[in-house]
């Protein structure tokens, strides 16, 4: 389904937006957004999508940053172990009253 790109094309800046499809590029569409968009992408997209879809997308993609997977796995209604990311957390705890 042909629909007007109604996303910032700044969002997809290594392809062109033109030449994507919102149901068959449904996933990288959502990735994108769930990553680097505004809330008035988000909500553009769960209004073309729906949250269903949306959650679906977000198991599968890999996001940057694990605030972000902290950040949707709430208010998309998702466990955290659910979700993946690129980095993995740092198992160090900071201690400021480190001895020596």
């Amino acid at each position: 389904m042909k629909k007007k790109f109604l996303l910032r094309q700044t969002l997809f800046w290594d392809v062109n937006p033109e030449n994507l499809d919102f149901e068959k590029n449904a996933q990288f569409i959502i990735g994108r957004v769930l990553d680097f968009g505004t809330l008035d992408e988000w909500k553009k997209i769960r209004g073309i999508y729906g949250l269903e879809k949306i959650r679906e997308a977000a198991r599968r993609h890999i996001f940057s940053d694990f605030r972000s997977i902290a950040f949707w796995a709430i208010i998309l209604h998702l466990p955290v172990q659910k979700l993946k990311c690129t980095r993995n957390p740092s198992l160090k705890v900071p201690n400021a009253f480190l001895m020596r």
